[in-house]
């Protein structure tokens, strides 16, 4: 990955674009540059700058969107040459200390660099809770927009309940024509018992042979 201060595009072989991109190195930073806290502290940043641009309430200008856009890649590239400046000390130690007053010196050395990484990740975490504040503001947004399509169909809501009633004097009604037609078929039922009743007494009773 590369946090640039600046777009620079080089192709192989061609001598001027490497040379602009040569001139053009302390403007961007790459993943390779980074020790491992330090890319760490870097994607985080990164993470919540993104978060930022993304959000509704930025896109819709319902927070400072010009600022943003202008503050927030400063920011994150500020963030980001501090951590590769931290790196290129870090690595630059001696992996073995040679006596005494070199173990000191790296004491001495790395409690200034501790400070110095501790002072880039106050302001990662400045820069991370800005991003939660802007992602609550969000979800209070969307919140907000459901209330008002809620409150915008409530008319809707109204007639659907009306129609509601009307479905209960359906129903009542129907449930009478369905009483009506069995009370028809039950009478049915009993003269056609009574008919073929009628016919066994009328009719003879067919001898046998």
């Amino acid at each position: 990955m590369l946090w640039a201060a600046g777009a620079v595009v080089a192709r192989k072989n061609d001598r001027t674009r490497l040379r602009r991109l040569r001139d053009a190195r302390p403007h961007y930073v790459l993943a390779a540059d980074l020790a491992e806290d330090a890319g760490q502290l870097l994607a985080r940043a990164s993470t919540a700058a993104s978060a930022v641009l993304r959000s509704a309430v930025h896109k819709e200008d319902l927070v400072d969107r010009q600022r943003n856009e202008a503050s927030l890649p400063v920011q994150e590239w500020e963030i980001a040459a501090g951590l590769r400046e931290y790196s290129r000390l870090v690595q630059a130690e001696p992996k073995e200390a040679e006596g005494e007053k070199v173990v000191a010196l790296l004491d001495s050395r790395r409690r200034a660099l501790a400070l110095s990484l501790a002072g880039i990740e106050r302001r990662v975490i400045a820069l991370e809770t800005y991003a939660a504040q802007i992602k609550e503001a969000d979800r209070q947004y969307a919140e907000l927009r459901q209330i008002q399509q809620l409150a915008d169909g409530s008319n809707d809501v109204l007639e659907l309940l009306a129609r509601t009633a009307r479905d209960d004097l359906a129903v009542a009604e129907i449930e009478g024509m369905t009483g009506e037609a069995a009370a028809v078929s039950a009478s049915f039922t009993a003269a056609l018992e009574s008919a073929k009743e009628a016919a066994v007494i009328a009719l003879p009773a067919r001898k046998t042979a």
